[in-house]
């Protein structure tokens, strides 16, 4: 009987619930890496949040793949004059090596106007005991909100 109940013990504390509350905590972290690279102007730095196999879908564009082309493709935001890119993780799940996170955004000019925002959705891999981004799409909600207004 003692064994049993040891064993359940060891079950629960091993429960996907609590693994994705680790999950959730690390891709937010990496989140907040993201942020800070992008408010000093480092497309390096995220470019090394992604996976080396890691893809952008951005809309009305083609992939971006692997870590050079990511970084360009940042670095190419910021020269237009996109300033921050805010994040708001709503939803993560995960179990093991693969997780996925669902977000909105905000994307900020250097004088801090807001002049986009939507949604997201980022697929994780953890290599090396770290997470990731390995998918990266996100889609603007600017339209729908400018239909409503007229």
């Amino acid at each position: 009987m003692r064994s049993i109940i040891i064993a359940c013990l060891l079950i629960a504390a091993c429960s996907p619930i609590d693994e994705g509350k680790t999950i959730y905590d690390e891709i937010v972290s990496v989140e907040q890496q993201f942020m800070a690279a992008f408010e000093q102007g480092d497309a390096s730095r995220i470019a090394a949040l992604y996976g080396r196999d890691a893809q952008l879908l951005p809309a009305n564009h083609e992939f971006v793949s692997g870590q050079p082309a990511i970084q360009a493709f940042w670095q190419g935001l910021m020269q237009l004059g996109i300033a921050a890119v805010k994040l708001e993780t709503l939803e993560v799940e995960g179990m093991g090596q693969h997780a996925y996170e669902v977000g909105r955004y905000t994307i900020h000019s250097s004088d801090g106007k807001m002049i986009d925002f939507g949604k997201y959705i980022v697929t994780w891999q953890k290599t090396a005991g770290h997470w990731t981004m390995y998918r990266h799409i996100w889609t603007t909600s600017m339209i729908k909100a400018y239909q409503t207004r007229v």
